[in-house]
């Protein structure tokens, strides 16, 4: 009995912090929040020999404010660079899931950037802050109900503050850097430069690294906490990652602002990640990515990568009991692989089609996901009069072990119909004009929750960078 009714309760938990906050809706990348600004500032190579020079962005050609009448300049030479990006999102489910219905949302970036050397002679210093702000509706906990969620900025509540603040110190003449303060791990971990493109939170960090254990999880968006993180670039083909950060208590998901303090933290996360460029390492001759093609400037995209990460101190199990009734404690871990590569490219342009595939594996006793696998492709420039465009398709699906499936069918009170979920997006992002991006999406998602009734969810993003 004790048994039976510890899971109906944990069930009936689970159940409401999956649809609250999905689990890769937690998942769509700090620095990212991010992949949006950063891929509108590398639509195009700076124009104008003097930002060339000194490594400035082309503020004309990537944003709506241009260089603010010379501001933004004289603040970059400064050792100060500010950005500025809105997001605004509407997706519909016309059917499946909880019911039909759509919601627009919001999302609102303020990053600055500090350069160290130039700011105050720090050599290799450098800072940055990330203020995010939310507004509007939440998709999928009204509509669709799925477990990776269908959107990378709906957040269980809307919430506005500061969600990154680091200081950084690069040494060994720039081959190593230590990173410290209020750090997502999605900034940098289990990152894939192709799969940005989609909506889809899976497609930032993975489903199975994203789903909060029974005591805690990642420091992703949309809560960041305090750690710190070395890399080491011994090579330019290579590199090594390790950070420790808190973890954010699974209590706090639905409640808490961009970051929680170190006391609010709950035990702490430790993750690794070591990756190669194929094409740098000399791996992949006459393709893509190799000397040849990068003569006239085109830099393909090339990444193998494994990691690990793992919690303490340890969680209880999802619904295992000891013959006491007590849940049983086993450690929460994961490990991943993915690969990035580009693998057609026009000649003399920089249209060009890049694929991905990831895939990922937990302890699947200590979270509801027990594996999860995506794979995609993004075309760049699929018209020739639409080089800076980008039309993608992907796929990722996550499997739920066997407590998960117990603790999610006794806290629906109905049997599932399937073990795991899926969802497939089609999307075309289209920059109309500096600054200005539209992208249509469409994504059918099967089996929702594990039981609902398969939803198609169509909408549009508009982003503009000020």
């Amino acid at each position: 009995m004790a048994k039976q009714a510890l899971g109906a309760a944990r069930g009936v938990m689970l159940l409401a912090s999956l649809i609250a906050q999905p689990i890769a809706a937690r998942a769509a990348a700090a620095d990212g929040r991010a992949e949006a600004a950063d891929s509108l500032e590398s639509e195009t190579a700076p124009a104008d020999d003097s930002a060339a020079a000194d490594g400035a962005p082309d503020w004309r050609e990537t944003t709506l404010g241009a260089d603010w009448g010379g501001a933004r300049k004289r603040l970059y030479d400064a050792g100060v660079q500010i950005d500025a990006l809105y997001t605004a999102d509407y997706l519909r489910n016309s059917g499946g899931g909880l019911q039909s219905g759509g919601a627009a949302m919001g999302h609102l970036d303020l990053i600055v950037q500090l350069d160290g050397r130039k700011l105050v002679g720090w050599q290799g210093g450098s800072a940055y802050l990330q203020v995010i702000s939310n507004s509007g509706g939440r998709v999928n906990l009204n509509y669709v109900g799925s477990l990776m969620g269908v959107d990378n900025f709906e957040a269980p509540v809307n919430r506005s503050g500061i969600f990154q603040a680091w200081l950084q110190q690069s040494f060994l003449d720039d081959k190593a850097s230590l990173r410290v303060g209020l750090y997502p791990i999605d900034s940098e971990f289990y990152v894939t430069e192709s799969s940005g493109v989609f909506i889809h939170p899976s497609f930032g960090i993975a489903a199975e690294a994203a789903d909060f254990g029974t005591l805690a999880g990642p420091s992703i968006y949309a809560t960041s906490t305090y750690g710190a993180r070395l890399r080491v670039d011994p090579d330019p083909a290579w590199y090594a990652m390790l950070a420790v950060t808190r973890g954010v208590s699974s209590n706090r998901v639905a409640t808490a602002g961009p970051n929680l303090g170190w006391q609010q933290g709950s035990g702490s996360m430790v993750i690794g990640e070591v990756g190669v460029s194929p094409a740098k390492a000399g791996w992949l001759a006459e393709r893509p990515g190799s000397t040849e093609f990068q003569d006239d400037g085109f830099a393909a995209t090339s990444k193998l990568a494994l990691g690990a990460w793992r919690f303490a101190p340890q969680f209880p199990e999802l619904v295992a009991v000891n013959a006491a009734g007590d849940p049983l404690l086993t450690t929460h871990w994961g490990a991943y692989l993915l690969g990035e590569q580009t693998v057609y490219r026009v000649p003399g342009s920089n249209r060009n089609l890049t694929a991905f595939v990831r895939y990922g594996i937990t302890d699947g006793e200590t979270n509801s996901i027990g594996y999860s696998v995506s794979a995609g492709a993004n075309y760049r420039g699929l018209f020739a009069s639409r080089e800076n465009d980008s039309f993608g398709i992907a796929a990722t699906r996550a499997h739920v072990g066997p407590q998960g499936r117990t603790l999610l069918s006794e806290g629906v009170g109905a049997p599932l119909s399937s073990s795991a979920e899926t969802a497939v997006e089609m999307t075309y992002r289209a920059q109309l004009a500096p600054g200005v991006i539209v992208q249509p999406v469409i994504q059918r998602i099967f089996n929702p929750s594990l039981y609902l009734p398969n939803a198609t969810v169509a909408g549009a993003r508009l982003q503009l960078a000020l």
